[in-house]
């Protein structure tokens, strides 16, 4: 078995051709429409490809876009390299309480 597997690879510097004729790199483009015309096919469209937020929504399951603390939209502000996204979200609740701490006498004080 493993005879057989050997054999199926290539010598070293062996150089593979994978795609000839009409369907080499160079010359797809100009005449593989002509192959179609000459066979009466329509050629395919390209389908769409979607989109960041699609993808993670269908992935992960939760909306990219909505904030995780609010709920609102979330919009670009900045970004951070080499941080961990549980340390980003209790720092933004840090700063979260430390805002609601500050208005606080504001509301003792009018009362």
């Amino acid at each position: 078995m493993i005879g057989r597997y050997i054999s199926h690879v290539p010598a070293r510097h062996f150089k593979m051709v994978r795609y000839s004729g009409f369907l080499a790199n160079r010359k797809r483009g100009a005449l593989l429409p002509r192959v179609y015309e000459a066979l009466q096919m329509q050629a395919r469209e390209k389908p769409e490809k979607p989109g960041f937020a699609v993808l993670m929504k269908g992935f992960v399951g939760t909306d990219p876009y909505k904030c995780i603390l609010c709920g609102d939209r979330l919009r670009f502000a900045g970004a951070q390299a080499g941080t961990h996204a549980t340390e980003l979200l209790s720092e933004r609740l840090r700063e979260m309480e430390k805002k609601r701490w500050l208005r606080m006498p504001e509301l003792d004080q009018c009362a």
